[in-house]
This record gives structure tokens, C-alpha cells and sequence, in this order.
């Protein structure tokens, strides 16, 4: 049996997939409305993008917190490395606009004036009738911290971390509604199901294999 695949390629695997499911939904900007996704799956873009900031809210506070954390991660850019107050200033000034942008590719006000359709009263009833599957988001936590109004550019290493996470949080969402939210409703109204995310996620192992090539797999990922 094959050992499983360190933390850090898990992560990059996980990010890839959430850019996936992003590029999936985008090429079905006017078929998967929003409304829609949450009647049948309990969650939508905008939930995508919540669940980014959420992660990028964890991510600061465990740098402030964990000081054998800081030194674990790596927060490299390819020129060096950002001291760890850097990537806090970035990701308390992440909030829902900006990872709104990273999940639709345009701002949030444009995706829904070039796509979003006024809902029927049909729409309407049945999304009211599934708020039992409806994911919370705690708008606190979503705020932006108090004086960073400006965004600051993360780095490509942090966003990964923001992908990876959003992605858990959407697989948590799905397995604590298993019996209520069913596959064959997800492709029906978006698509792809849990077994599009499962196969996202080898697809991108596999372009992690072909990237650093099999000799560079120890040196790479398991440093002396």
C-alpha cells in the first residue's frame, strides 16, 4: 500500500480542486443560479467565498497564537520569505469582496447583473423550505479587521492554504448532510457531486506528480 500523501501536497490538492469547482461554476454562470445550489446543496458561491475569509480569520489568529506554527509553515514567495506580520496584515484585509472576486473571477455586484435571474415563486418557496440546510456564516468573523480597509496582496503559498480550507469546509457541509442532500440533486442543478470533488482532487495529484517528477518527490516534500 502506497503511504499517503503529506500534509502539504494534501493542501495543494484541495486548493486545486476548490479552483476547480470555481472554474466549473463559472463556465455555468447562467444555468447554476445561486438559489438554486442552496435549495438543493445548502450552499452556493457566495458560501465559497465566506468560507475562504472564515479560513483566512483562523489562519491570522493561529500566526498570533502559535509560535510553532509560524515556524512550521512556510509563507515563501519564491524571493524570500514574509515575516509572519506581513501575511496577518493580508489576511485580516481579506473579506468577503475580495474572496468573492477569487470564486465568481469578476466582483460579486458584476457576476449578479450579467447572470443572476430574478427568482419565480416556485424558487422562492423551495428555497425557503430547505433553510434547515442553509450553511451559517458568523458575520463577525467575516468582517474585516478594524483598520485594514485596504487589501493587501497575499501570496500565492497563503491563498493556497485559503483554497484548501474553504474546500474542507465545503466537504464538512456536505458530509453533516448526507442523508439530505443527494448526489444525483447536485448534478442535477450544479453539475458535479461529491464524486466530481473526490475526482478533482486526483486530477490534481496527478499534475502535482507530473510537476516535480518522481525524484524530486523526498527532496521536495520530505526534507531531511
Amino acid at each position: 500500500m502506497s503511504p499517503p500523501p503529506s500534509d502539504q501536497i494534501m493542501e495543494r490538492m484541495a486548493a486545486g480542486a476548490f479552483r476547480a469547482l470555481c472554474e466549473h461554476l463559472r463556465a455555468r454562470s447562467d444555468e447554476v443560479q445561486n438559489m438554486d445550489l442552496m435549495t438543493v446543496g445548502g450552499f452556493c458561491r457566495n458560501c465559497l467565498a465566506k468560507w475562504m475569509v472564515l479560513e483566512a480569520r483562523k489562519l491570522s489568529k493561529r500566526l498570533r497564537t502559535d509560535e510553532d506554527f509560524v515556524a512550521a509553515v512556510s509563507v515563501g514567495d519564491g524571493n524570500g520569505y514574509e515575516s509572519a506580520a506581513s501575511v496577518i496584515d493580508a489576511l485580516d484585509s481579506l473579506g468577503y469582496d475580495e474572496a468573492a472576486r477569487e470564486v465568481y473571477g469578476v466582483t460579486y455586484p458584476e457576476w449578479k447583473k450579467r447572470h443572476q435571474r430574478k427568482a419565480t415563486e416556485e424558487q422562492l418557496r423551495l428555497y425557503k423550505e430547505s433553510a434547515h440546510l442553509h450553511a451559517m456564516h458568523d458575520a463577525d468573523v467575516l468582517k474585516k479587521v478594524e483598520g485594514d480597509d485596504v487589501q493587501k496582496a497575499l501570496s500565492e503559498r497563503v491563498v493556497v492554504r485559503l483554497q484548501s480550507g474553504a474546500f474542507l469546509s465545503l466537504c464538512r457541509h456536505l458530509r453533516s448532510r448526507s442523508d439530505d442532500v443527494q448526489n444525483m440533486e447536485l448534478m442535477t442543478i450544479g453539475g458535479f457531486c461529491r464524486n466530481c470533488l473526490a475526482k478533482w482532487l486526483v486530477v490534481e495529484a496527478r499534475k502535482i506528480s507530473d510537476e516535480i517528477g518522481a525524484d524530486n518527490v523526498a527532496a521536495t516534500y520530505f526534507p531531511d
